[in-house]
């Protein structure tokens, strides 16, 4: 005899195998698209409320000086990190078996539609944690990592992590011509990412938009150079240039009196490798299809939800880069 779930309790309803199946044709199907942030962050599985993350700091080992000496003791940081899940859930009625089989088929529409709100809700999530506050300490909110929007100082430990529109050729300072995406910018970033001693050899990526890709162009080929590349790069054909990987999303808009001196408006684009972030879904989507005898003989709800949340995990492994 099939066993049911839910309230549904007629030779119409839906076995437990055919629900089950859900969760294989969604994940199937979220395979499929195309997750502009997917492999580019760590990734964890959170269970319950909230989970810490704990990170040590950075640790330099001493030289020996003589035999038998005393190990050298140093203090360091120990940050701990929270991760609190936010939950994002939908439902549709359905009113016959019909539209019910052709909304639970994982090729079908409802599904595609679902899984692709999920990808857009993961994207939104991760961009929207570059520069956002991080709850920390031994308990949950005793202390707050806040993303320092000031001007770019590497070699100051808590130094400001933000490349300014207006930087001047081949400095950190403010001042200069630039305005959009240019290559001192881009070189600016991989020069403070060397300076506070992140793995250069690994990938590192930027997130933009088609603009900041035709800022790029326009530079190269104002300066007579090689445009091949990066007009390989705008047609999509190849996503990676001198070192960067470019990630485009449309989340990124002009803000307003945005900039770090409040008073310009400014894209700003997130600078990261991927050891800085951290995304973290919670257990696996979960499904429920119920008959609702109150709308009608065979009206069916047809719900799905899911956690998840994203952190910055290393202050020193994200950058910020404001264009005009």
């Amino acid at each position: 005899m099939a066993t049911f779930y839910g309230n549904t309790n007629d030779t119409r309803g839906y076995t437990e195998a055919f629900v089950n199946a859900y969760t294989p044709g969604y994940e199937h199907v979220l395979q499929e698209l195309d997750d502009v942030y997917v492999g580019k962050t760590r990734v964890d599985q959170i269970r319950g409320e909230n989970k810490a993350y704990d990170f040590m700091g950075t640790i330099e080992l001493e030289k020996k000086k003589e035999r038998f000496e005393d190990l050298p003791v140093g203090d360091m940081l120990h940050n701990r990190r929270w991760m609190y899940p936010e939950w994002y859930r939908k439902a549709i009625f359905v009113d016959n078996e019909d539209q019910i089989m052709e909304h639970t088929d994982p090729t079908g529409d409802y599904i595609q539609a679902l899984a692709n709100g999920v990808v857009r809700l993961k994207n939104d999530v991760i961009y929207n944690s570059f520069f956002a506050n991080v709850k920390g300490g031994k308990e949950p909110g005793d202390d707050t990592y806040a993303f320092n929007n000031t001007l770019m100082a590497p070699t100051t430990a808590q130094g400001g992590r933000t490349i300014p529109h207006d930087c001047v050729e081949e400095e950190f300072s403010k001042g200069g011509d630039s305005s959009g995406l240019t290559l001192n910018k881009l070189q600016m970033a991989t020069r403070a990412f060397g300076e506070l001693k992140v793995n250069l050899n690994g990938p590192r990526y930027i997130a933009c938009t088609h603009k900041h890709i035709n800022d790029l162009i326009f530079e190269a080929k104002t300066q007579s150079r090689d445009t091949s590349p990066l007009q390989s790069l705008a047609q999509g054909t190849i996503k990676v240039w001198g070192g960067w990987t470019f990630v485009i999303d449309y989340n990124i808009t002009k803000g307003s009196s945005n900039d770090i001196d409040s008073d310009t408006d400014v894209y700003e684009l997130p600078a990261w490798v991927a050891q800085g972030m951290l995304f973290a879904q919670h257990a696996t989507p979960q499904f429920a299809i119920d008959r609702l005898p109150r709308k009608g003989l065979y009206v069916y709800q047809i719900a799905a939800q899911c956690g998840m949340n994203c952190i910055r995990m290393d202050e020193d492994r994200v950058l910020k880069i404001e264009t005009i």
